[in-house]
């Protein structure tokens, strides 16, 4: 009678970290749902956690009710009370197949990592089709045959709001976590162990070999499920300024800012910017990231927060703030041989051009 093959050591430790990993979602938000308008533009954000909702959920609720969509609250959503036990449920067994080690345990913890993502997403399906189909018949407005149910995955269109549905931290790390399984049970199926430990004698990669590729992978992941803030991209001669409505042409002084959601908002100047967001039209909160063009780089964004500014008559900027950015001390110091001013960092630089 043939041995039962046992999981490598490398596997156990993975599949254990991969487990663990699962706690994470007890903490983190696991769903998103993003809505934009011309009249917010900054967007609302609904934030799905294991036992709640959170983001702007009295602002979605405010809209809602004009077109007879129910309040949302967490009580709507009885499986936020057994949420917990499930991912308890999904870290022990994950854990049990580690220090048991047997490629069939592992293939069984898979199988439930895969039912529990299907009726988690059809049950995400179901409350929204019944949210966006049962409306109030006296609500004050009405759309013959419009139905209002958010997308399951991705974007959609209802009315004037673009609606997008999408992991956020915590569904990424589901991802991640299925994706390493998924590779783990492969390699243990194609590539099994013999009794004693060694492996088969054939073309296969070697646990060291396997652990630093899955290794590398889970860290790609990883990386891009963080929504790290990139540089923005601008169109320039075509986009818009946000602000003044303007094309943003000036490469030299041309302004961005990316919101928490991941939205790019171009400005043709610093002044745009920053008084875009002291009027309110994106809350302080929502703002990502602040860019601003090196003067000395035409084109090229830097973060403004650290940028160095020179204030001075003859910067003829887009909109008479007259300020520019630069990324090192030597080139301020040498525009300014041309362009005599005053040297400000952010704080004094947004406080400036705020105040005009």
């Amino acid at each position: 009678m043939n041995p039962v093959p046992r999981l490598r050591i490398s596997t156990r430790i993975l599949i254990a970290l991969a487990a663990l990993s699962i706690g994470l979602l007890l903490v983190v938000p696991i769903w998103r749902i993003d809505m934009m308008a011309p009249q917010y533009p900054e967007g609302l954000a609904l934030q799905i956690y294991h036992d709640r909702f959170t983001g702007d959920v009295d602002k979605i609720n405010g809209l809602n009710h004009y077109i007879g969509m129910a309040t949302i609250h967490n009580e709507m959503f009885p499986e936020f009370a057994i949420m917990r036990y499930a991912f308890y449920l999904l870290i022990g067994w994950g854990l049990v197949v580690s220090v048991v080690g047997r490629r069939g345990g592992l293939f069984t913890w898979l199988l439930v990592l895969f039912a529990y993502v299907t009726w988690a997403m059809w049950d995400m399906y179901s409350w929204g089709y019944k949210y966006g189909h049962d409306l109030d018949p006296h609500a004050a407005i009405k759309v013959e045959g419009m139905a209002y149910q958010p997308p399951l995955f991705g974007h959609k269109k209802l009315l004037n709001f673009d609606a997008w549905s999408l992991p956020d931290t915590g569904g990424w790390i589901l991802f991640i976590v299925i994706s390493l399984v998924c590779i783990l049970w492969f390699t243990e199926w194609r590539w099994p162990r013999k009794e004693g430990g060694r492996p088969i004698q054939h073309v296969g990669p070697t646990g060291t070999a396997m652990s630093t590729a899955v290794a590398a992978m889970v860290l790609m992941l990883i990386t891009a499920g963080c929504g790290v803030s990139t540089t923005p991209s601008v169109d320039f001669g075509k986009a818009e300024c946000a602000y003044c409505r303007m094309n943003v042409v000036d490469q030299q002084y041309a302004s961005a800012i990316i919101t928490q959601g991941g939205r790019t908002y171009p400005f043709d100047s610093p002044e745009c910017m920053v008084q875009h967001v002291a009027e309110g039209t994106i809350a302080e909160a929502q703002v990502s990231g602040w860019w601003v063009c090196d003067h000395a780089r035409p084109g090229t964004f830097i973060d403004a927060t650290t940028a160095l500014y020179l204030h001075a008559p003859t910067l003829k900027s887009p909109m008479n703030g007259n300020t520019a950015a630069f990324a090192t001390e030597e080139e301020r110091t040498s525009a300014m041989k041309d362009h005599p001013g005053d040297a400000l960092d952010w704080n004094a630089a947004r406080t400036l051009l705020t105040s005009r």
